[in-house]
């Protein structure tokens, strides 16, 4: 869609309705997400002009009575509202068992989502606390959530009867989901989210369900034709085209019009970074995670990539720094743990690192990036069956994720195994198709069966892969700084591209970089350095040439008028 100030500030009354409407059924997940993006929002797009909270207008956004989702459901009784609120309180200090017991077997909406949402987390909490051995021979890995046949019976009874308003569909997507019926879980989702689209935990377990890029785009047709003009779905779309490796491009698509207006959302500078992370271009990514620790210091969400991020570039003292400053905001989060999992491996203290990852899946079981690392871990230590055991548990949680089956096949490559090894490596390039290290692993199994022509095949497609330059990424992070308003930054890497490009050759592209630089540094009075700019334009097509000798000659004017 296109965006519009009109448009974002009516998103912005939604997202502000979403935080109350949200925080009510305490998804917190969904309010923070929510809310880090009005935090982020551009000051310019907020009313200043009137008290927010004392004015009768904003009553719909600040008040749950009077949020429009919520006047469209029945409203409560004196007798419902008390044992409401007293079933928020038991939840948020994690006592689900008592909210279920006291919401009864009511049937309004709101008491009902609660009641058998805090029955089931307290059948994942139960769960959790049989599970508390990780890879030992006391694992429990054939437990279960108790609860989830009973809250499935009583959801597709009433979703049956069509009584189910948008949480419950949320909730009953999840419990098909847990009983590995993708499809229907995925189709329950998406009624949810056309019901009440602002819930963005219920469009992070559809986000699970998509396993490749042909779902992808067949989701897309339908959210464009059901959702049209919405910017949840755009939102959606771009963490899609993270998780599916897709291309920089169509990232860039969505979420350059989304920068514009939420500059300083630490969920959007969380999804530059975690971009040029999984594109590998590491000091692109790492720009953007220095700048969300000096904007968001003691925020942990992404600081484990962050962390496996300096451990590749083997930056020691910076991990070092990260794992301190981590300890300091929570050392029990299982990011905390992560994070000083990867400062033992890069310190080659692999004992210690798996510990760390040992302990940060005891917080959390369903931790695939953990489990990967550990796995790296034990191929390490030369434990190839454990390295297995990790790599397998991975791919079961996110089978997109192209580390899992990688290191499968490194694993069975170790074991001489070559056969198993060809059928991981081939899984991961299929998800990483642009990656050169695939191919190569692919190539190498192939050589060591003397089946030359697949390993010609491989290589061939290894050396098509290989990237000429980092030029591009350096091109695409300065024009991203510059739409978040950070025009110095954005001017350092588009001068770091003139440099590597200028006495090659001349394109469209450098030449639109190099006025830029030209416009800049006139500005900045640096009248040599922008004539230099200027010129590296000069000797190229339409609009280009003809903004370069408009730049030239406001030049020699000036430079005229200082000598008279």
């Amino acid at each position: 869609m296109i965006l519009n100030d009109e448009a974002i500030k009516v998103f912005k009354t939604q997202l502000q309705q979403a935080v109350v409407v949200c925080s009510e059924r305490c998804l917190y997940q969904s309010v923070k997400w929510a809310t880090e993006l009005l935090d982020g929002i551009r000051v310019d797009l907020l009313d200043s002009r009137i008290p927010f909270t004392t004015n009768d207008v904003h009553l719909p956004t600040i008040s749950i009575y009077h949020n429009p989702y919520q006047t469209e459901l029945p409203p409560l009784s004196e007798l419902e509202y008390n044992k409401y609120q007293y079933a928020k309180s038991l939840f948020h200090i994690r006592q689900y068992d008592s909210v279920t017991h006291a919401l009864g077997e009511s049937k309004t909406p709101q008491l009902y989502f609660l009641r058998l949402y805090a029955k089931y987390l307290a059948g994942e909490k139960r769960k959790e606390e049989l599970t508390q051995e990780v890879m030992g021979v006391t694992e429990e890995t054939s437990s279960k959530n108790n609860e989830l046949d009973s809250i499935y019976y009583e959801l597709k009874n009433d979703y049956e009867n069509s009584e189910l308003d948008a949480f419950s569909l949320y909730l009953y997507g999840i419990v098909l989901k847990k009983r590995d019926l993708g499809f229907k879980a995925a189709a329950v989702l998406l009624e949810s989210i056309k019901k009440y689209q602002f819930n963005w935990s219920a469009w992070m377990e559809l986000s699970t369900l998509v396993q490749n890029k042909k779902m992808m785009n067949d989701l897309q047709t339908v959210l464009n034709r059901d959702l049209e003009g919405s910017v949840m779905k755009d939102f959606f779309l771009a963490k899609l085209c993270i998780d599916l490796q897709q291309s920089v491009n169509v990232f860039r698509h969505i979420m350059e019009p989304l920068t514009v207006y939420f500059p300083k959302s630490p969920y959007v500078i969380s999804q530059w970074a975690l971009l040029f992370y999984e594109t590998m271009d590491y000091n692109e990514s790492l720009a953007f995670f220095e700048d969300l620790r000096t904007s968001h210091p003691a925020r942990l969400e992404d600081m484990d990539v962050f962390s496996n991020l300096l451990y590749l570039q083997e930056s020691k003292d910076k991990l070092c720094i990260l794992a301190q400053e981590c300890i300091k905001v929570d050392r029990y989060r299982p990011e905390t743990c992560c994070v000083l999992a990867n400062y033992y491996s890069v310190q080659r203290n692999i004992e210690e690192s798996i510990e760390f990852f040992t302990r940060a899946l005891k917080l959390n079981r369903s931790y695939p990036l953990a489990w990967t690392l550990l796995g790296h871990d034990y191929i390490e230590q030369k434990n190839t069956n454990a390295a297995i055991e990790c790599y397998r548990r991975a791919a079961s949680l996110n089978a997109r994720d192209f580390r899992s089956w990688y290191g499968l096949g490194q694993a069975y490559e170790v074991l001489k195994l070559p056969y198993y090894a060809i059928y991981y490596y081939q899984k991961a390039t299929d998800l990483r198709p642009d990656d050169v290290r695939m191919w190569r692993a692919l190539a190498g199994c192939y050589r060591s069966m003397r089946q030359e022509a697949e390993m010609n095949d491989c290589y061939k497609r290894a050396v098509a892969c290989d990237k000429s330059g980092k030029n591009s990424a350096l091109i695409q992070v300065g024009r991203i700084y510059e739409k978040m308003g950070k025009t110095s930054i954005a001017i350092d890497y588009f001068h770091k591209v003139w440099e590597q490009r200028r006495m090659i050759s001349v394109t469209d592209e450098l030449a639109e970089i190099s006025l830029k630089l030209a416009n800049y540094a006139i500005l900045k009075n640096q009248y040599k350095d922008a004539e230099r700019y200027a010129k590296t334009a000069l000797n190229t097509g339409h609009p280009y040439h003809a903004e370069a000798r408009d730049i030239l000659d406001q030049i020699r004017i000036q430079s005229s008028m200082k000598t008279r």
